[in-house]
């Protein structure tokens, strides 16, 4: 929404404007524009100033004459550094600096001296940190891209505070693992962030407001706890690590329209688990293309049906009877034309709705019951065996009795006899044996 915003305001720009010039696509050096080209040209005039995709490794505002400048796109170049020293104040109010050499931008580029900016884009670049004063000027800033910059964790907490009038954030693969929750705090004009392509584990805690959010290409594994009550379009593509989605855990996204996730490959299961008719009250579309879903539970039906559009293509699907009540959907509501089944066998690369509905059967209970039924008592044999020995080994051996056949017997006690007992018995044997003398 936002691009196409933007584009349609760079027209309008374009069209109030006295004059636009557009050096794009030249091959110009600063040397051809500075000391060449804006002898010919009478530069204050020119409001908007298009030098795309030349070959200019710094641009110096004291170098010309911007005094009218809107405009100013200096994207895809070589940049290394820009500055905006040599006037009070600018009127400038779309600026990009994309795809270009910038390792950092201090205060003579983003100063007090461009404070009417609306759009920045500093995406595709080499900036590795976003300190606390680096946007402190821009109070009115609506648009702001850093995507494509190796930034990590270096994204200040303060960075973004004074950007109170931002709509538009993104911050697509700048390689963030984490954001506090300070970062995105006063941000309460957020409609759009774009969080694509970091290694994120977990949501960060967002703005309420926010009405358009991509985690795309993320690590996230669950959806847990996310109250975002006016958004509209929830991008989830591509994400790696997301292999189940129970929807209960949405029920936090009331506004909530668009549900994309495609591309999705170990996403095996979407679900429902409790039972809730005001789940997702407004969703409009829901696709779940290129994922790796075999099965569709039924539970899904309440969402389903108040879904106009749903997309679920190119699924590794197992047509079996749990997929009959998808093959009836087929005659109440427009799904995509291209379901087709890939198990079992003997119906793949066949689309659903050509297999006849009786022939979509489950597997009988006996073929698995059974053998798993005869293992498990098997088990049980084995281990009262195993029980029993080790039961009868644990006896001491001096309670059994040893007799041998036709010779005297002879029993082996455990006996526990007292020290006056053993005195006792010795004086009885020394009295026999001199009876005997």
């Amino acid at each position: 929404m936002w691009p196409r915003t933007i584009t349609v305001l760079a027209l309008i720009v374009s069209a109030v404007s006295q004059k636009t010039l557009n050096l794009s696509g030249r091959g110009l050096k600063k040397e051809d524009f500075f000391l060449k080209l804006q002898t010919q040209i009478t530069l204050a005039e020119v409001t908007n100033l298009i030098l795309r995709d030349n070959q200019f490794d710094s641009f110096l505002d004291c170098s010309t004459n911007l005094t009218s400048l809107r405009t100013l796109d200096l994207s895809h170049n070589h940049l290394q550094r820009f500055f905006f020293l040599c006037r009070e104040e600018y009127n400038l109010q779309v600026l990009n600096v994309s795809h270009n050499n910038l390792q950092y931008i201090d205060d003579h580029a983003f100063n007090d001296r461009i404070p009417k900016l609306k759009i920045l884009d500093v995406s595709s670049n080499k900036l590795s940190i976003v300190n606390e004063t680096m946007m402190e000027h821009f109070k009115i800033l609506e648009y702001l891209s850093l995507a494509n910059n190796p930034i990590n964790d270096a994204i200040h907490e303060n960075a973004f505070w004074n950007l109170k009038a931002l709509r538009y954030l993104n911050l697509s693969n700048v390689s963030s693992s984490y954001f506090t929750a300070e970062v995105f705090k006063t941000l309460t004009n957020l409609s759009m962030l774009d969080l694509s392509s970091n290694p994120l584990k977990e949501i960060p805690t967002l703005p309420t407001n926010i009405e358009e959010l991509d985690l795309s290409n993320t690590m996230i594994t669950k959806l847990k706890n996310v109250m975002l009550p006016k958004l509209r379009e929830l991008k989830l593509n591509n994400m790696s690590n997301l292999k189940e989605l129970c929807l209960d855990d949405l029920k936090g996204l009331n506004s909530l329209e668009t549900l994309l996730l495609t591309g999705s490959k170990n996403l095996v299961e979407l679900k429902i688990v409790k039972y809730d008719e005001q789940l997702l009250p407004h969703l409009k579309q829901l696709r779940i293309n290129d994922c790796g879903l075999k099965t569709l539970d039924q539970s899904l039906l309440v969402v389903i049906n108040r879904s106009p559009v749903l997309s679920i293509e190119n699924n590794p699907w197992h047509c079996d009877c749990q997929m009959m009540w998808v093959h009836v959907l087929f005659a109440s509501k427009p799904l995509s034309q291209d379901i087709r089944c890939n198990t079992p066998e003997r119906y793949r690369n066949k689309q659903i709705r050509e297999v006849p509905e009786n022939e979509l059967k489950c597997e009988r209970m006996s073929a698995v019951f059974y053998p798993v039924l005869w293992a498990c008592i098997l088990l049980l044999v084995v281990a009262f065996i195993l029980a029993t020995g080790f039961f009868l080994l644990r006896r001491p051996i001096g309670q059994w009795d040893i007799r041998r056949k036709n010779r005297d017997t002879v029993t082996y006690k455990n006996v526990d006899e007292s020290s006056n007992d053993m005195v006792r018995i010795l004086a009885v044997g020394e009295t026999v044996d001199r009876n005997g003398e």
